[in-house]
């Protein structure tokens, strides 16, 4: 571990699982510290035991109380700067919006986006001091819309708005960009591709012609946080093979006039 590495400390909200735990794993490679945050123990305490410089700290990313002792731990460690902040931790919601709850809409907004204003709010003079960057991990969905996910889609949506308004106004001090990533192979689409036909059917509409990993998600998270990308600000980067670049028109080559 070098001097360097080991002065950076970064934290990773959501990080047991997926995309999370791959964002933990980049961090950490070349030596770095990362706190990161969870409910699942098992799964926490087996990605320390793989990263002796991963820190857990067990908590609900929608409560203040809990956000607050994460930053706090990231601060510790890191003599009061925090070097980078992933806002990954959130949920889905397939839910039809007529069949929608107002306590169904305040959970999905609390958890996805209310999360990434308190771990902002609470770790941004830990930034300051580090001169150092926030991911808002966002999604396709927030950029497009998808049918069956509105309260998902309004969630992920405002991530990249907050992205956008923070970008402008601490740019001088703290760089914010935000992450869509596209169809990517997590625990949380596991049940989608047990259906028949719909792994084909999603790599259909990919340009790249292949689900996307945590991996994939994760490198791009590591260069925003990076020194390498200190002029990229208000960014909102699409990780997703092409799927929102436009239409694949249809095969029709082996048959018809």
């Amino acid at each position: 571990m070098n001097e360097v590495s080991a002065s950076r400390v970064f934290l990773v909200t959501g990080g047991t699982h997926g995309i999370g735990a791959s964002c933990v794993r980049r961090l950490a490679a070349d030596g770095s510290r990362v706190v990161f945050t969870g409910r699942d123990r098992d799964a926490a305490d087996a990605l320390v035991a793989e990263i002796p410089q991963a820190v857990f700290v067990a908590g609900d990313a929608s409560v203040e109380a809990d956000c607050k002792e994460a930053v706090a731990k990231a601060l510790e460690l890191g003599d009061g700067r925090i070097a980078g902040l992933v806002n990954n931790a959130g949920m889905s919601a397939r839910l039809p919006f007529d069949q929608a709850t107002f306590e169904d809409w305040n959970r999905v907004m609390t958890v996805n986006t209310g999360s990434a204003f308190l771990f902002t709010r609470h770790a941004l003079e830990g930034l300051r001091a580090a001169k150092g960057a926030v991911v808002m991990m966002s999604s396709i969905a927030g950029l497009v819309g998808e049918e069956g996910l509105s309260l998902y889609t309004a969630s992920k949506s405002a991530l990249i708005g907050l992205t956008y308004a923070l970008a402008l106004e601490f740019g001088t001090e703290v760089r914010f960009n935000a992450i869509c990533p596209g169809q990517i192979a997590t625990r949380m689409m596991a049940r989608t591709l047990q259906i028949p036909g719909r792994r084909e059917m999603l790599e259909s509409r990919i340009p790249v012609g292949r689900l996307g990993t945590p991996e994939d998600v994760a490198e791009a998270v590591f260069w925003l946080l990076s020194p390498a990308s200190t002029f990229i600000n208000g960014v909102v980067l699409s990780v997703d093979g092409g799927e929102t670049a436009g239409f694949l028109t249809p095969d029709t080559s082996s048959g018809g006039n």
